[in-house]
């Protein structure tokens, strides 16, 4: 929900507020008044700073930044290997929440949900089962042990089910080099990653 900005009159009536009564200060409610005139230029400051607070407080979320889009891009290191920090408004932002997402990613659960927010869908799976024997294909893992630290992530891609076919042609999705490099990223160090898509 928007914060919304004070009016200039209100800001006025806030300073005259503060003021005592009586006599000696009765003017600071009367329009025209060099007391009033007074407190409406203080009032003409306190009205700039709101702005520049409500300005913040609505902009400042990254799903709905637009004068600190570049700022939140250089906190998180934008543009960077996986992330251009081009495009635009909204896929600039749309690669800020998911940087943001990433901090921390550690399970396979964690994996599956950030190409979700791709509308990719993903298994993430240890690769033991395709490194003993009997193998799996398409993958050959040297050892068991080797195995055990493996990522094995399937892909199922939007295959092309119909006539007419636009030019050019492209198999799988737009964002699936997108999440590989955040998961050859994302990855545990003493981890490798292997992809496939079906």
């Amino acid at each position: 929900m928007a914060v919304k900005q004070l009016a200039l009159a209100e800001h006025t009536q806030r300073l005259a507020d503060y003021l005592p009564g009586g006599r000696l200060f009765a003017a600071k409610d009367r329009d025209g008044s060099n007391l009033r005139s007074l407190l409406t230029g203080i009032a003409d400051e306190l009205f700039t700073a709101d702005g520049y607070i409500v300005d913040y407080q609505n902009d400042i979320i990254p799903d709905a930044t637009v004068y600190f889009i570049e700022e939140w891009e250089q906190a998180l290191g934008i543009p960077d290997s996986c992330f251009a920090g081009t495009g635009t408004l909204n896929e600039r932002r749309r690669d800020i929440i998911l940087k943001l997402v990433t901090l921390g990613v550690q399970t396979a659960d964690e994996f599956v949900s950030i190409a979700a927010l791709f509308g990719v869908a993903v298994t993430v799976e240890s690769a033991a089962p395709h490194g003993i024997f009997p193998m799996t294909f398409p993958i050959f893992i040297g050892t068991a042990k080797d195995a055990r630290f493996t990522l094995f992530v399937t892909f199922t891609v939007n295959a092309v089910s119909r006539f007419p076919i636009t030019f050019p042609l492209t198999f799988g999705d737009e964002f699936i080099p997108i999440i590989e490099c955040l998961f050859r990223r994302l990855k545990p160090a003493n981890c490798d990653v292997y992809f496939q898509q079906v």
